[in-house]
């Protein structure tokens, strides 16, 4: 059965503060379309869903914002199934004499606490940052432990909750940790860059290199660009398009090649020497067949971005003595990689049309299949993808349904490993 028509919406009910219900198939007669939004640069998904109801049905329930809904869509692919979201925005786009066309947008209860909590407290700089994210999520976040899963980080860090919405402090953890995972081979690495994002299954912390490493394991789906009909239509690419490659100059001004850093202690009123951090020596897992993309000028050996930082925060010591900021971990080194990890994930964005499937998400791998014009398969561009963003889309129109998802996909070197 095609994965373009066959999904059923089985619940859309929104609950009213004073015990009214709108209820699709009652006084929600229909609904127009779905989108669905997750993003690996996002903390939270989102619904946005256009519906019609019958004479003033949601005016009824005197809409206010944070109501709760349910809803329930059933795909061949799989179920999208969520109870207690958060009405956060609604608009009438059309009134008439029988009925009434609304918008509503959906959002996890998270998004409520992330505004009303704040962190408030010291975070001890002697405990693994994986440690104070998971503190977070439960304390600030409210989410149950079986609805995460945190990578461990190797590092520990510590900070001052300022007041920060949980999510800011969640994005500046990401930024400074450092995996406690290794390569296949056993080698030494720069595992850095990790995310915070949520998808139909759980909220993740994770590292771009584990990221790919454990999704290149598992089966990936496949997809494929045909020219001529697919024995797998399913699983068919349509409207592939580039949005970028490579853009060399914003990329050299962007750290991607590294950087060349020193740091002015406030404490000391010293500048720390000059390191570099290159490209070229960077230990990490990749998407495409190339370790490392071959370019002329030594830009890889040669890191043109300079940067000078003051900082106070790795001095930090219970006994009030300065730290050198020498050795393994350094906080602000770390951010310089994981800038340098960031640009490269995000050298070469595709995107890509493909029937509806409920079961991909922001941060899966996936293998992607190009035609090269007269020569079959294009290995160069072709291979693996991560799922930057998507968007499952249903739309419900006079010649029947339509369902896609729209996804946008990233890699870090080319070939098709």
């Amino acid at each position: 059965m095609s994965y373009i028509k066959n999904v059923i919406i089985r619940d859309l009910t929104i609950l009213g503060k004073e015990g009214e219900i709108a209820k699709l198939g009652d006084n929600i007669t229909t609904v127009l379309s779905v989108d669905y939004y997750e993003s690996i640069f996002e903390p939270t998904f989102q619904f946005e869903i256009v519906l019609v109801s019958n004479e003033d049905a949601l005016s009824d329930l005197k809409l206010r914002g944070t109501e709760r809904v349910n809803v329930e869509i059933e795909h061949q692919s799989g179920t999208l199934e969520f109870d207690n979201l958060v009405l956060t925005s609604f608009v009438q786009n059309e009134s008439l004499s029988t009925s009434n066309i609304f918008t509503i947008r959906l959002d996890p209860t998270t998004v409520i606490e992330n505004e009303k909590n704040r962190l408030t407290q010291k975070y001890d700089n002697k405990i693994k940052a994986s440690t104070h994210v998971e503190n977070i999520l439960k304390t600030n976040l409210k989410i149950d432990e079986d609805d995460m899963e945190v990578e461990e980080t190797a590092n520990n860090d510590g900070f001052f909750g300022n007041y920060w919405r949980p999510f800011k402090g969640l994005y500046w953890l990401a930024r400074r940790a450092l995996s406690a995972s290794m390569p296949e081979d056993g080698s030494g690495s720069d595992r850095v860059g990790f995310l915070f994002w949520q998808t139909k299954s759980k909220y993740k912390f994770k590292s771009i290199d584990t990221m790919i490493t454990d999704g290149k394991k598992e089966d990936v789906f496949q997809y494929i660009q045909n020219d001529v009909i697919s024995d797998t239509p399913n699983f068919d690419i349509y409207n592939p398009s580039f949005e970028y490659d490579q853009d060399i100059i914003d990329q050299m001004k962007n750290s991607m090649y590294g950087e060349n850093r020193s740091y002015f202690n406030l404490h000391t009123l010293q500048v720390t020497k000059q390191q570099s951090f290159s490209k070229s020596n960077a230990k990490q897992a990749h998407l495409g067949d190339e370790e490392l993309v071959e370019v002329d000028d030594d830009i890889n050996e040669n890191p043109t971005r300079v940067t000078r930082v003051a900082i106070t925060d790795f001095t930090q010591k219970t006994d009030g003595t300065i730290d050198s900021g020498e050795g393994d971990y350094h906080p602000h080194k770390v951010i310089s990689q994981s800038r340098m990890r960031y640009e490269t994930l995000l050298s070469r964005s595709l995107r890509i049309t493909v029937p509806c499937n409920i079961q991909l998400e922001a941060g899966d791998v996936i293998s992607v299949k190009l035609i090269k014009t007269m020569a079959g398969n294009d290995e160069w561009l072709s291979g693996f993808y991560l799922i930057k963003d998507l968007r499952h889309t249903v739309h419900f129109r006079d010649n029947g349904v339509q369902c896609y998802t729209y996804l946008r996909l990233v890699r870090d070197t080319p070939g098709d490993a």
